[in-house]
């Protein structure tokens, strides 16, 4: 399960620079490392991010950082200026619910059925309707 999940995070990185060269970024040790931190590290903030890579190149700076949050935000890999984030799935029977930990630190678990019925709903307010929406796998 754990081998799964590395090989699965490096495909996304792999991705994700494949999508800045694409772009006609150079791709450096110090947008590697940053990647590399907001993929094992639960951080939620630049500043967050900062200081975990000051802690393997002192060199990094802080305008790196935002720099590559930006970028990575105009791909959807990282959100900014959001008041919560999404953590582990809540499992019952076989349907994936949702954990949710808001900045404060609480954490809100939705069931199976109530995390269906919000994305339903999200969905339909986009204008997907009725049939078009077959069931929501997470």
């Amino acid at each position: 399960m754990q081998d799964e999940k590395l090989i699965r995070v490096a495909r996304e990185k792999d991705k994700i620079l494949e999508l800045f060269r694409q772009k006609g970024m150079r791709i450096t040790k110090q947008r590697r490392l940053i990647l590399d931190i907001v993929f094992e590290h639960d951080c939620i903030c630049c500043k967050e991010i900062y200081y975990q890579a000051l802690k393997k190149d002192k060199n990094v700076g802080i305008a790196t950082v935002y720099r590559m949050v930006n970028a990575l935000a105009d791909l959807g890999v990282f959100q900014t200026n959001v008041p919560y984030r999404l953590v582990d799935p809540v499992s019952a029977g076989g349907q994936n619910g949702c954990r949710v930990l808001l900045k404060n630190q609480t954490v809100v678990e939705f069931d199976p059925n109530e995390w269906n019925d919000i994305l339903t709903e999200a969905l339909q307010k986009k204008g997907y309707e009725g049939p078009e929406i077959e069931r929501v796998i997470l």
